[in-house]
């Protein structure tokens, strides 16, 4: 009876310490965007527990490339975007709103962005950075379809 009781503590405790239930799986796999020279790619793995690893590449019609480090992790007070453009220090934007696939992560210390969006449409993957830029509201979109880089040379 004891060890039941000893389970039964540990199976509470563990469920005390779980993120909250957000279902993300919807963002992973490998995303693209080819459109006037640029390509702009992410690909999200997991979530497997309570992360998900992303990683952004965009290379400009120039040939100039750009990288982002992402990351969200679940921890017992929510959900946390980590976002490391150019490798520098990680930012963390809070979950906070989501739905069937969507999810708003927010941060109104930063400026721009202040907020990260993402939400499918069918099969696209949709994602949005909204803030402010010299004083006035400003924000980025983009839309993704399933693939990868490689595909963008058979795009229209």
């Amino acid at each position: 009876m004891r060890s039941i009781a000893l389970l039964l503590a540990a199976v509470v405790t563990t469920a005390a310490h779980a993120a909250p239930a957000v279902d993300l799986a919807w963002m992973s796999g490998n995303w693209r965007r080819c459109q006037a020279g640029e390509i702009v790619e992410e690909r999200w793995l997991g979530p497997r527990g309570d992360l998900m690893i992303g990683a952004n590449l965009t290379t400009s019609k120039a040939g100039k490339a750009s990288f982002e480090n992402l990351r969200i992790v679940g921890n017992d007070d929510g959900w946390t975007y980590w976002a490391s453009p150019m490798g520098r220090t990680a930012v963390p934007f809070r979950l906070v709103e989501s739905g069937a696939q969507r999810a708003v992560f927010a941060n109104p210390e930063h400026v721009f962005p202040a907020r990260v969006v993402y939400w499918r449409e069918g099969e696209e993957l949709l994602a949005r950075i909204e803030g402010t830029l010299r004083d006035k509201p400003a924000s980025v979109e983009w839309r993704f379809g399933r693939g990868t880089a490689e595909d963008c040379s058979k795009a229209p």
